[in-house]
C-alpha cells in the first residue's frame, strides 16, 4: 500500500506501530522498504558517552544496528555493541575513622587507599565489552510472524551466549496484536584471581571456589498491543525471568565492624544462587494536534530477592517542523532493599547470615532522570539526533546492624548519585 493511497486510520495505525516496535523486541532497526529486486539496508548507528560525579565510572559505547529487507516481509538484523568503562566503583566496604587500605581484585601486588570518613571506592576498575545480536524476522501467514535471534558478548572474565524468540499475532482487524517471546542465556564468569569463597575473610593470599562460575538464564514475555482510536494505543506486557547459578559479584566484599564501627576484617559477599523475577509494564502512546506524541509508562518490578521497584516514563515529542522535532523526558524510579541487603556486618554475623550484601545496587533508593532529545531528517533522508540525560540518585540506608548503629551514623552510609549521558545517533540508508 503506498502512503498517499493510505487511510487516515491507517496511516495512523502505521504510525502508532512502529513507534511500539522497540517494545515488542523484534528488532531494534526497521529497514526501508525494498524496491522491486533492491534489497535496502538501514544502518543506525549510536555513540553514547556516560559519566558519574566524583570520579567514579564513566563508559563510551559506540552501536551499530543494522537491518535489511528481504521481501516478503522478511526481515534481517544485527547489532555490534562496545563498551569501554573505567573509574571508581563501590566495593562494599563500609567508612571507618581510620584509613582503608585493600588490595586490588587481582591481588598482584595493586592496593587503593581510602581517607577516614570515605565511601570505599575501587579506583583499578576498568572493563571493556563486546556484544553482537543477530535476528531473524519472517511471517508465518497474513495475521502472524515469527522472530529468532542469537546474541552474544564477551568480557575478560565474562562471557554470555543466548537465543530468543518471538511470536506476534495480529487479530481485530489487525487493530489487536498479541506477542509472546521465550529467551535463554548461558552466561561463564572467570574472575581475576580466581573465585573467592563467599564469607569468607578478605587476605592477600587469595582462596579459591574455582576458577569459572556458570548461570542460566530463562526470560518469557507475553503482551498486548491494542489500537484503541486513529490516534492512540494502549500495551501491556508481563515478564517472567528465572535465573540459577552463580548469582554473586566476586569483587564485592562487606565490612565486619565491632560496636564501634571499627572495621575488624573483610568478608566476600554471598547472594542466593537463584532469581525469579516478575515485571508488569503498561503503556499509553497518544497522537497530540495531528503530529507531536506524548507517551506514559508504568513499570512494577518484583523479585524473590525482596526488591520491590516502580517506574513512571513520561515524554512528548514535539514534530516543531516536518524535518526537525524536540522530545523531553523525565522518568522516577524507586526500589526496595534486597533481602540481604547488609550496609556492614557486626563481628561474628558473618557466620550466622546465609546470604549478605553491600552492593548498593541492590539497596533502597529513589532516582530522577530528565532529558532532552533533538533530531533533524537531512535532505537525503538521513536522520541526525543527539540525546542528553542527567540522572539522580537519593540513596536509603538500610541493613545497618543494631549493635554498631550508633557508631555508624556518623558517616554517610548511602552517599547519593549523580550522572549525566549524552548520545549521539546517524540514521541512514544504504
Amino acid at each position: 500500500m503506498q502512503l498517499n493511497d493510505a487511510k487516515p486510520q491507517n496511516l495512523a495505525r502505521m504510525r502508532l506501530v512502529a513507534a511500539t516496535l522497540g517494545l515488542l523486541g523484534v528488532t531494534t532497526v526497521r529497514p526501508v522498504a525494498a524496491d522491486d529486486d533492491t534489497r535496502k539496508w538501514t544502518f543506525d548507528n549510536g555513540l553514547l558517552f556516560y559519566k558519574e560525579n566524583g570520579g567514579r565510572v564513566q563508559a563510551i559505547e559506540p552501536v551499530v544496528n543494522a537491518a535489511v529487507d528481504l521481501g516478503n516481509d522478511r526481515t534481517l538484523s544485527m547489532g555490534l555493541v562496545l563498551d569501554s568503562l573505567t573509574g571508581a566503583t563501590p566495593s562494599g566496604a563500609a567508612p571507618a575513622v581510620t584509613p582503608q587500605t585493600f588490595s586490588s581484585p587481582s591481588g598482584r601486588g595493586k592496593t587503593y587507599t581510602i581517607a577516614p570518613g570515605a565511601t570505599p571506592l575501587d579506583n583499578t576498575f576498568k572493563d571493556t565489552r563486546f556484544a553482537a545480536t543477530l535476528g531473524y524476522l519472517f511471517p508465518l501467514n497474513n495475521l502472524s510472524k515469527l522472530g529468532v535471534g542469537l546474541s552474544g558478548s564477551k568480557e575478560y572474565d565474562f562471557t554470555s551466549v543466548g537465543a530468543n524468540t518471538h511470536y506476534s499475532l495480529d487479530l481485530n482487524q489487525k487493530n489487536t496484536t498479541l506477542n509472546a517471546g521465550l529467551s535463554f542465556e548461558y552466561d561463564q564468569v572467570d574472575p581475576v584471581g580466581h573465585v573467592p569463597i563467599p564469607l569468607t575473610m578478605m587476605v592477600d593470599a587469595v582462596k579459591t571456589g574455582g576458577t569459572t562460575k556458570t548461570k542460566n538464564v530463562k526470560d518469557v514475555l507475553l503482551g498486548v498491543t491494542q489500537i484503541i482510536d486513529p490516534q492512540s494505543l494502549l500495551q501491556f506486557n508481563y515478564s517472567l525471568s528465572l535465573s540459577n547459578g552463580y548469582e554473586t559479584d566476586p569483587y564485592k566484599i562487606l565490612s565486619v565492624v565491632d560496636s564501634n564501627a571499627q572495621p575488624q576484617y573483610y568478608v566476600y559477599e554471598k547472594r542466593p544462587d537463584s532469581r525469579t523475577k516478575h515485571a508488569l509494564f503498561a503503556e499509553y502512546k497518544r497522537f497530540v494536534f495531528g503530529h507531536d506524541v506524548a507517551d506514559l509508562s508504568y513499570r512494577f518490578f518484583i523479585d524473590s530477592w525482596g526488591v520491590r521497584a516502580h517506574t513512571v516514563d513520561l515524554s512528548y515529542r514535539w514534530n516543531f517542523s516536518q524535518r526537525q522535532y524536540l522530545e523531553p523526558n523525565a522518568r522516577f524510579y524507586t526500589q526496595t532493599a534486597a533481602d540481604f541487603f547488609h550496609a556492614a556486618l557486626f563481628t561474628g554475623e558473618d557466620a550466622s547470615v546465609s546470604n549478605a550484601s553491600a552492593d548498593p545496587r541492590l539497596g533502597a533508593f529513589n532516582a530522577w532522570t530528565g532529558g532532552l532529545k533533538y533530531g533533524q531528517v537531512l535532505g537525503n533522508g538521513n536522520e541526525l539526533s543527539v540525546r542528553v540525560e542527567y540522572y539522580k540518585q537519593f540513596s536509603k540506608v538500610a541493613g545497618v546492624p543494631d549493635q554498631a548503629a550508633t557508631a555508624l551514623s556518623q558517616f554517610n552510609l548511602a552517599p547519593n548519585l549523580s550522572a549525566f549521558n549524552v548520545s549521539l545517533g546517524y540514521r541512514f540508508n544504504w
